[in-house]
């Protein structure tokens, strides 16, 4: 053991496993920070070490990659995928790998410590057994070491202080950001009940110049508004409402269509402008205009003034009840796992998990922790089906496993080209299921979370998903939070 291993002991935990070749290679989960596509040619550095592949410009960050094929040297003849982004002891590099494999769990007595010959530091000192496969941990401090290694200094991924371990500190005041094309919109969270990911509306005897129709919601339909027209800033267009946003009133609940759902962001005093006096339709329900640099302004929502408008809370007291039994209930409290904190209002969960992003017919987010393996699409398919959205079966381990197209299950899209197609391996109660995307996006840390609103419900998977806001600066954007977990208990 050099001094630069880690002990058996301390080493014992989550750890994120992805390939070189044929080898399968982990890291702590601390020290993955992000997982992203691997680009078609790397910057040049002025710098010369054994493997580094050039450099990768990641939100303005200039990150040196490393090819340990090179390093090994493996035959390096095929394409790697994906950049591996580690962050260790304040610095970070990225590493050219194959394929990620999720996370796993590794108690002390199943980490074997190895003795490598030779005065150089070795690439790893640990290795566990996965699945009849052997696991190297790698030592990250070895790779810094490499002569002529350049490294940079780890900026995080825009999550300072205890946010990097935990909860947030949260901000004197926060805001939603919607899109109401061609507008940008903002409200306080606090006067936000939930978001609704993919919003169904149906007309009703409620519709006017401003009323859509009503959605669904729990036991109750509720009405939906057109935020322009109210504003009397126009109307959405016809088709550009995928979104909802529920309001809480006094009596009951509105709920305002948007066409997206962009970030949660704090909204310091500094940056929030007061409206002009003339050029806006005279409104008693906009508050300024959220501005910051390098992003759209934002039109800011008075919410104390739309909670306290009359038309609004007669609105709400109109819901409609559906007679709906506990079973088809969508919004029902549920328990709160004990670490993660929550704002006064229930309205989103303040804290930093690491998600797998991936298209499904549509951009979603998955924890990493419930992904137990990617795969690649399997050739040996099996086209047993059981109709809908079941493909057939395929081996894996001496396992017979389900492969479930998601983007159909999702009602997002046809099954996926075989080629270039990921098959995503998780483990519920009932075994493993196969979820076969089109493509993968990142590995990316979440900032805010929806807390869970009730039960998913099979038929509606994305309606009855929560959000997770994942990335930060321009890369931030809003997901539906799909439990693949609760999914793959349906088959």
């Amino acid at each position: 053991m050099t001094a630069a291993a880690v002990s058996t002991e301390s080493a014992a935990g989550l750890y994120g496993v992805f390939t070189v070749n044929d080898v399968q290679v982990a890291l702590p989960l601390s020290e993955l920070r992000e997982v992203i596509p691997c680009p078609p040619s790397f910057e040049p550095l002025l710098a010369s070490a054994p493997g580094l592949a050039g450099a990768v410009n990641l939100r303005h960050q200039v990150i040196p990659v490393v090819d340990l094929r090179l390093v090994l040297g493996m035959d390096n003849a095929s394409l790697m995928d994906v950049i591996v982004i580690v962050a260790h002891e304040g610095h970070a590099f990225g590493l050219l790998a194959t394929d990620v494999h999720g996370v796993v769990r590794v108690e002390p007595d199943e980490l074997f410590e190895h003795a490598v010959g030779g005065s150089s530091l070795p690439l790893f000192s640990l290795s566990f057994e996965r699945a009849d496969t052997v696991v190297c941990v790698l030592d990250s401090a070895a790779v810094q070491a490499l002569p002529g290694m350049p490294v940079v200094k780890d900026t995080g991924s825009g999550h300072n202080g205890p946010g990097r371990s935990g909860a947030i500190e949260a901000p004197d005041r926060t805001v939603m950001l919607l899109r109401c094309e061609p507008f940008g919109l903002c409200i306080d969270v606090t006067y936000v009940h939930s978001v609704i990911p993919e919003l169904l509306v149906k007309s009703s005897p409620l519709d006017g110049p401003s009323v859509r129709g009503v959605v669904r919601l729990g036991d109750h339909e509720v009405p939906v508004i057109d935020p322009l027209a109210f504003l009397g800033l126009g109307s959405l267009p016809v088709g550009g409402a995928e979104r909802g946003v529920a309001l809480n009133f006094e009596r009951g609940l509105i709920v305002l269509s948007v066409s997206d759902v962009v970030r949660i962001v704090p909204a310091p005093p500094e940056d929030v402008l007061p409206l002009p006096e003339s050029g806006l339709p005279a409104s008693g329900y906009l508050e300024g205009i959220l501005s910051d640099s390098g992003t759209d302004p934002y039109l800011l929502l008075d919410g104390a003034a739309i909670r306290a408008s009359e038309e609004l809370d007669t609105l709400a007291a109109l819901g409609l009840p559906v007679g709906g039994s506990e079973s088809t209930k969508l919004f029902q409290p549920q328990e709160k796992p004990e670490e993660e904190e929550e704002t006064g209002d229930g309205t989103v969960l303040k804290v930093v998990r690491k998600y797998l992003t991936y298209n499904a017919g549509t951009d979603v987010a998955t924890p990493l922790a419930y992904i137990t393996e990617i795969l690649s699409y399997p050739e040996d398919l099996i086209p047993i089906t059981a109709g809908g959205a079941v493909q057939g079966v395929f081996i894996h381990r001496g396992t017979a496993i389900p492969l479930v197209c998601l983007p159909t299950l999702l009602g997002r899209g046809e099954p996926p080209e075989r080629e270039g197609a990921r098959v995503l391996l998780v483990e519920s109660s009932k075994g493993y299921v196969g979820f076969a995307v089109p493509a993968l996006r990142a590995i990316e840390e979440s900032v805010w979370e929806q807390p869970p609103q009730g039960e998913l419900q099979m038929h509606a998977v994305l309606g009855t998903s929560p959000l997770v806001e994942v990335g930060d600066g321009e890369q931030s954007r809003m997901l539906p939070n799909v439990d693949l977990r609760a999914v793959g208990m349906a088959y």
